[in-house]
């Protein structure tokens, strides 16, 4: 691929990222005006990935080797939670805001059954891949490896798990299997600790770096460890807890970590 090639279909990424993040927030405001309606609860994290990676990765992917994967995996997060945000919004509207006014709501709440693993994950390899596209050492191959096949497992699984969507409310599977475990929360916990743990590789990273290079690292090390383990805080222990203010400062510190981590580049 040209690098001319290559600076268009980053844009277009790009374009289609913020194409879907008006498309939702479109929803989101029809959604609003219907109280009874439940609300997207991670509408916001999904416009923050959407606009900021897709732009840093389009700038990326544009201007460096076709072959650095840095640049696309940030394009690629970037369209995945639009798709993920767009899907969440589509349908909340066509099956409980106004349900039969579009068609394809069912569809869209399966594809965020199990895209939002996939999207995760590639935040996983983004972390453990940078800066230069190459893992820290060979060491982290198994766990490379073990981050793919669990990704592929819980979309898999996502795909076909029965009952209420994750973040829906009231919106179920229409192509759940009856007999499965509902897995959602679990593998959510898990993508964000596979996240935290890959976040850790960076610091092995940051002692062998210098000049630039260890300063986008050290800002990204910073970010990636803050947002997983604020994460973690808001979405996995302060639930169990029933700690409503605990909740609340995780995703706090989330936002800002995530605001942080496009700007890094």
């Amino acid at each position: 691929m040209s690098r001319r090639t290559a600076a268009w279909f980053a844009w277009s990424m790009w374009a289609t990222s913020l194409a879907l993040t008006a498309l939702s927030l479109l929803l989101l405001a029809l959604n609003f005006s219907h109280p009874d309606v439940p609300i997207y609860p991670y509408w916001l994290e999904n416009i923050l990935f959407a606009v900021g990676f897709s732009t840093v990765g389009a700038v990326i992917a544009s201007r460096s080797s076709p072959k650095n994967p840095i640049g696309w995996l940030f394009c690629a997060i970037g369209l995945s939670f639009g798709v993920d945000h767009f899907s969440a919004e589509y349908a909340i509207y066509t099956l409980l805001a106004q349900p039969g006014a579009l068609i394809g709501g069912e569809a869209a709440a399966w594809i965020l059954s199990w895209a939002w693993i996939l999207a995760v994950g590639l935040i996983v390899f983004l972390v453990l891949l940078f800066p230069d596209g190459r893992l820290p050492s060979r060491r982290w191959r198994w766990f490379a490896w073990l981050s793919l096949l669990l990704t592929f497992t819980g979309a898999v699984w996502g795909a076909f798990t029965p009952g209420a969507i994750l973040s829906l409310g009231q919106i179920n599977n229409p192509l759940g299997v009856e007999g499965l475990p509902n897995v959602w929360k679990l593998t959510q916990t898990l993508m964000l600790t596979l996240i935290f743990v890959s976040s850790t590789s960076l610091f092995m990273r940051l002692r062998r770096a210098s000049g630039v290079e260890r300063q986008q690292i050290k800002w990204f090390t910073y970010t990636g460890v803050v947002a997983s383990s604020a994460a973690l805080l808001t979405y996995t222990i302060s639930e169990p807890l029933g700690t409503l203010w605990l909740k609340w400062v995780g995703y706090i510190v989330m936002q800002v970590a995530l605001i942080g981590m496009p700007i890094s580049m």
